[in-house]
């Protein structure tokens, strides 16, 4: 993450981070983080309720469905909070990368006109720009990573959501077959 912090005379300086990065790193910090929540990944033995078993909810005792819809609803609950907690930051991250991409191709636009330079492509400018700073380049990973981070929560969410609907259309075809 890029540290922001004021300098003398009101100038914001960037601190980076000094490791390097990769994307396969990015994946494994991601990991990390997820694995961080507490929240397992979804596995129908449900090993921390050993007595839970999701390929014979239809036959699980009504006490069963409640621990069933009371532990998957409070994993999406989580989730969904975590969800909407990572796209703030990405679009803090890409809002902050934008502005400061912006910026940075006005002064190298202005620097190869003054310079007497022929106009640089898009793709040239890119590449100068993403060369010359530093600070966009590590917001750029870092908007990676946290859009890596997100897209998996998003898959967790997901499979909790369908369970959670699962466990939920088991009770409403015994409540239809009681009455």
């Amino acid at each position: 993450m890029v540290c922001l912090q004021k300098g003398n005379g009101g100038t914001i300086i960037m601190n980076e981070r000094d490791t390097k990065w990769t994307p396969m790193k990015a994946l494994g910090n991601v990991a990390k983080r997820i694995d961080s929540l507490g929240i397992p990944i979804f596995d129908p033995a449900l090993p921390e309720y050993e007595d839970l078993t999701f390929s014979d909810l239809s036959n699980s005792s009504d006490k069963d469905l409640e621990r069933f819809l009371t532990m998957y609803g409070g994993y999406n609950a989580f989730l969904q909070t975590k969800v909407a907690d990572i796209e703030a930051t990405v679009g803090a991250l890409e809002a902050s990368f934008s502005e400061g991409y912006s910026k940075a191709s006005f002064r190298l636009s202005s620097e190869h006109e003054k310079a007497g330079k022929k106009r640089a492509t898009k793709d040239e400018l890119r590449g100068e720009i993403m060369e010359r700073y530093d600070a966009l380049v590590q917001l750029r990973r870092d908007i990676i990573e946290q859009t890596a981070e997100l897209k998996r929560l998003r898959g967790l969410l997901e499979t909790y959501d369908k369970a959670y609907g699962t466990v939920s259309r088991v009770i409403t075809v015994r409540t239809k077959e009681k009455y």
